[in-house]
């Protein structure tokens, strides 16, 4: 029997030889070319009658033990490929798991800044029509502070939110890169491996299809992550209008209120309700600038 070399006892040029020509440095450190190739080299020797036989069958032997050695080397070199294959397969596994987490992921986002942009202050002033402008003024100031928790939560997000955009844009670079040398290891492989017959080459023509279905797969995972950024970079903007518009309230209620105007008339009984038209038109310009934003 033959013994196992240790991987670690070689010299440091043969193992980054050995570990060039290998997918990952995380597999095993067993060259199985290299071992099927020794045990079937180091048969036993032949006989010492066997050089008395004729020529022919010596002929025949020298052959015989060539195709042999070959059919060592082929299936050598598919144990290799298969290995780097099932690798080839978790990597793309790994990639579709994540790349699902994140599109729920944007999805719950994509919801929550939905649901923000429903609940909006104005609503609650004008289902508080009937108040005076002391009670209209303590709303706004309520207003303002909900307005800016409201600003800093969204502030936040959209941090988040740039935060995982830049990991998936380099994930995305990393994934492009790993699947480059891949395919230049797989076609080297492939180059390497001289072919006998009909056989070898539908070997390649398998391989050659499954590096461009791996190519596919990677692009149509790219253009979802650009639908991804592209709808990250339109809730930005929802966001930046929003902004604006708290910003307009502001300033809005920033300014002093105006008193409220009396009416000295004599007649004033024929316009008992002079103040709450007041009140009335400017509740109504609010509703418009309530619908505004939600068409916004």
């Amino acid at each position: 029997m033959l013994q196992q070399a240790n991987p670690m006892d070689r010299p440091a040029v043969e193992r980054s030889q050995t570990t060039d020509n290998r997918l990952y440095p995380s597999l095993p450190g067993i060259n199985r070319y290299d071992v099927c190739v020794a045990v079937r080299s180091t048969g036993e020797k032949p006989h010492s009658a066997a050089v008395h036989l004729p020529e022919s069958m010596l002929r025949d032997n020298q052959s015989k033990t060539s195709a042999a050695s070959s059919d060592v080397r082929m299936k050598a070199q598919i144990c290799i490929l298969e290995e780097q294959r099932q690798e080839l397969l978790c990597i793309n596994e790994k990639w579709a798991k994540e790349y699902h987490t994140m599109v729920r992921y944007y999805k719950e986002r994509v919801q929550d800044l939905k649901t923000l942009l429903q609940h909006d202050p104005l609503a609650v002033e004008i289902c508080e029509g009937g108040k005076n402008v002391t009670s209209n003024k303590k709303a706004k100031d309520k207003e303002n502070t909900w307005t800016g928790e409201e600003i800093l939560k969204a502030e936040k997000e959209a941090e988040e939110l740039r935060a995982q955009n830049n990991t998936l844009t380099r994930t995305g670079q990393h994934q492009h890169e790993e699947i480059l040398r891949l395919n230049k290891t797989l076609e080297e492989a492939l180059q390497n491996s001289n072919p006998l017959d009909a056989s070898s080459e539908t070997l390649q023509d398998i391989w050659k299809h499954q590096a461009q279905v791996y190519k596919e797969d990677f692009l149509t995972e790219r253009r979802d992550r650009e639908k991804l950024k592209e709808k990250n970079l339109e809730l930005e903007n929802k966001y930046r209008k929003v902004h604006s518009e708290l910003c307009v309230l502001k300033s809005q209620v920033a300014r002093t209120p105006q008193p409220v105007l009396e009416c000295t008339c004599t007649n004033r009984a024929t316009t008992p309700n002079w103040e709450v038209r007041e009140i009335n038109q400017k509740h109504i310009q609010l509703q418009r600038r309530y619908t505004l934003n939600n068409k916004l």
